[in-house]
């Protein structure tokens, strides 16, 4: 799908152009000093979601059916993956199947995009052995004790 980029400024001023550039792409609406925003129609999102919804099963099929060809190609779609101990690498594969079909089922993806960089940033640990060791090492230091979570 082609993205068309607006300034915020372009809806305001010209709507009709606006809406007439979603009838065949999505808009992205550039703001200055704020995240911006994206207009689609709402079918074109339904399709992008039931579409995702079926990869999403697909995954979690392949997962309970054919882990090693799920763990193969998660290893190909994220090249950082190499770096996760062996165990560590199952237990990414399981929880990416899981929470990809959690994800759609819910039409919220920000939970998945945490995993990948949760997992992501404990395979650039891995990458560093020195760092990894200096991280399950004790830790030395006069702060006390710290509170449990609440």
């Amino acid at each position: 799908m082609r993205v068309v980029e607006r300034q915020f400024s372009d809806l305001l001023r010209h709507p009709k152009d606006v809406a007439r550039d979603v009838d065949s792409s999505d808009v992205l609406l550039r703001r200055r000093d704020e995240p911006d925003l994206r207009l689609s129609l709402a079918e074109r999102e339904e399709d992008r979601s039931e579409a995702f919804g079926a990869l999403a099963r697909t995954f979690r099929n392949l997962a309970s059916n054919n882990q090693r060809a799920l763990t193969e190609a998660l290893g190909d779609a994220f090249g950082w993956v190499e770096f996760l101990p062996a165990r560590d690498r199952a237990r990414f594969v399981d929880e990416f199947s899981r929470v990809v079909t959690a994800a759609a089922e819910i039409d919220n993806y920000e939970p998945l995009s945490q995993l990948i960089r949760e997992w992501r940033a404990t395979a650039e640990i891995f990458a560093v052995p020195a760092l990894a060791r200096r991280l399950r090492s004790p830790i030395d230091a006069d702060g006390g004790s710290v509170p449990a979570p609440v």
